[in-house]
């Protein structure tokens, strides 16, 4: 395509395939109301980003187009330190870029002239905070934010200067009001005689918890009094109060079934996906390669030869599933390694002169063996001493006839050669009802296929094709190169990867992150320290990383040596 190598497939499979990842965790953090920051594609530098409400999501398009990020509140266990708020520190100027004609009223925030000093800022800036942290509301961080940004402008003189400068001539927007109804503990309904009951109880903490700021405090107090009670400045504040940014909703605040329904998601959209693909490559119309699967060689004493199978004998079927070619009866194999296997075949035998052997039984037989785990690798030697390690000459040759002394005689899980004869192309779809369960049984197929190479290399078997980017990125050339239908079952198959994967709790993943819900869940809702966990994920992190590099190491050096990535 476009005379690019098509080993850069590999870009638009695994970046399509992290989005999808990442478009799970977005999708159930917006149905439970946590607060999203970014949801982003690709990754950063931005190129361009929007919303659609003031405060709301920014949905970003990034320079690097490999996947996708979701940025939420609280994701990384912000904000639960010791059962307390951690305060966010506002960015440098954060209001003074907003622009000439969109600036809060800091003064008036404070409740003090543009004239005022330092001192009498900071008087106000502290009785603000007590009186915030006495009855603390549910707004109480969103409140302490905003007077954090409003005196880091008015107490740096340089930076008041230019805040003036810029108000001059302005008129102002009023800052982010303060919840006076959580202050004063009432609902935003609340009736004058609820209001003057909250009122005087409030004044009795005060006079009770603070008496030595009891003037200031109670003037602040009488000020929210005041402007509860007036029917007009009241209707002002509700609509200040409606068009205020939203509060924000923690993740780390979440319980924790919606935190695993969040770190899950991501994986449960990757196994979507393949369900997705699978059902559509069999509802299509689509070619299949058929014929019939025949045995041209018996390995000594393998399974195969312990149930009575001989060269020339065609293989019918396996636990029942009929074979379209030989490489069907591998990926059935694989998938029963060291468990009892039917196969259903009929008896046939090779005539000489002929290449295709011939029926010798109409009948079909069920035969059943166990196919190996590991299997033999046996020396060719003249007399045979050792069984479990040698196989005689004239017995290796029954089997491959340009054996000799010395060579060494390796063989599958049965112990059989294979092959497709009399071949030709049928074009085949199934309904719909029909292909939904076959793709589940296609995922099956290949989960149990993993697990079986897996147990057969920790059991000192061959390599199951372990790799890392670059080998990916060659077999996602090779197969792109093929058609579009078999790059679709591998971006099936590496996203049936990806989700397994992510749930194995390891640090750094999904799974790592859900094993610290977990322990907190064990612990009664006490939660790990935000900074063990995320030294625990950094670690881990660093781990996959070094693992990554390992594993490409390999590819690269198979790569030069001309070798197969995937073996």
């Amino acid at each position: 395509m476009f005379g690019l190598p098509a080993w850069l497939m590999v870009f638009p499979v695994l970046g399509f395939l992290i989005f999808i990842h990442e478009m799970g965790h977005f999708l159930t953090a917006k149905w439970f109301g946590i607060t999203v920051k970014e949801f982003g594609f690709g990754f950063p530098p931005r190129l361009i980003g929007f919303r659609f409400s003031p405060g709301g999501t920014i949905y970003s398009i990034n320079w690097i187009p490999l996947g996708g990020f979701v940025r939420m509140v609280g994701e990384h266990g912000e904000g639960i330190e010791e059962g307390a708020y951690v305060r966010q520190k506002p960015d440098k100027n954060v209001i003074l870029v907003r622009g000439r004609h969109d600036l809060p009223d800091f003064y008036g925030l404070f409740a003090v002239p543009r004239t005022a000093s330092q001192e009498d800022i900071r008087k106000a800036y502290v009785d603000l905070v007590e009186l915030i942290n006495l009855r603390e509301p549910e707004r109480r961080h969103s409140m302490l934010h905003t007077l954090q940004i409003a005196y880091s402008e008015l107490s740096n003189p340089e930076k008041r200067a230019k805040y003036d400068e810029l108000i001059k001539d302005v008129e102002m927007e009023p800052a982010e009001p303060p919840d006076y109804y959580g202050l004063m503990e009432v609902k935003q309904d609340a009736n004058q005689e609820q209001l003057q009951a909250a009122y005087e109880e409030l004044l009795q903490i005060i006079e009770k918890k603070r008496p030595e700021n009891r003037g200031r405090l109670t003037r602040y107090v009488e000020h929210v009094y005041a402007v509860l009670s007036d029917p007009e400045r009241r209707e002002a504040y509700d609509r200040r109060l409606r068009d205020a940014a939203p509060n924000e909703v923690s993740f780390a605040k979440q319980s924790v079934l919606k935190r695993v329904v969040v770190l899950c998601a991501g994986s449960f959209m990757n196994l979507l996906l393949p369900v997705i693909i699978f059902t559509a490559l069999f509802a299509l119309p689509h070619d299949v390669t058929t014929g019939r699967v025949i045995i041209t060689a018996v390995a000594p004493g393998s399974p195969a030869e312990r149930v009575g199978i001989t060269s020339g004998d065609t293989i019918v079927a396996v636990n029942g599933e009929e074979l379209d070619t030989h490489a069907d009866l591998i990926q059935e194999v694989m998938s029963s390694l060291g468990s009892p296997t039917e196969l259903t075949i009929q008896r046939g035998t090779f005539i000489t002169g002929e290449s295709v052997p011939q029926y010798t039984s109409g009948r079909e037989e069920i035969v059943t063996l166990v196919p190996r785990v590991r299997p033999p690798d046996l020396t060719v030697v003249e007399h045979v001493s050792d069984p479990e390690r040698e196989v005689s000459l004239a017995d290796a040759r029954r089997y491959e006839a340009n054996f000799q002394i010395g060579d060494t005689l390796t063989q599958g899980a049965m112990g059989v050669m294979i092959g497709t004869v009399d071949t030709q192309m049928v074009e085949r779809n199934f309904s719909l009802l029909q292909a939904v369960p076959m793709s589940f049984q296609q995922m099956w197929d290949v989960l149990t296929l993993t697990r079986s190479s897996i147990v057969r290399w920790v059991s000192g078997g061959p390599d199951p094709g372990l790799s890392g980017p670059v080998g990916i990125a060659r077999v996602t050339g090779q197969v792109a190169q093929i058609g579009i239908s078999p790059l679709l079952q591998l971006t099936a198959i590496i996203s049936i990867s990806l989700g397994i994967i992510n749930l194995l709790p390891i640090p750094a993943l999904d799974g790592g992150r859900l094993m610290f819900v977990i322990i907190e869940f064990l612990r009664g809702g006490k939660p790990i320290s935000p900074r063990r966990e995320g030294m625990a994920h950094l670690v881990g992190f660093l781990v996959l990383i070094g693992l990554i590099v390992v594993v490409s190491y390999f590819d690269i050096i198979r790569l030069i040596n001309g070798d197969s990535v995937i073996p």
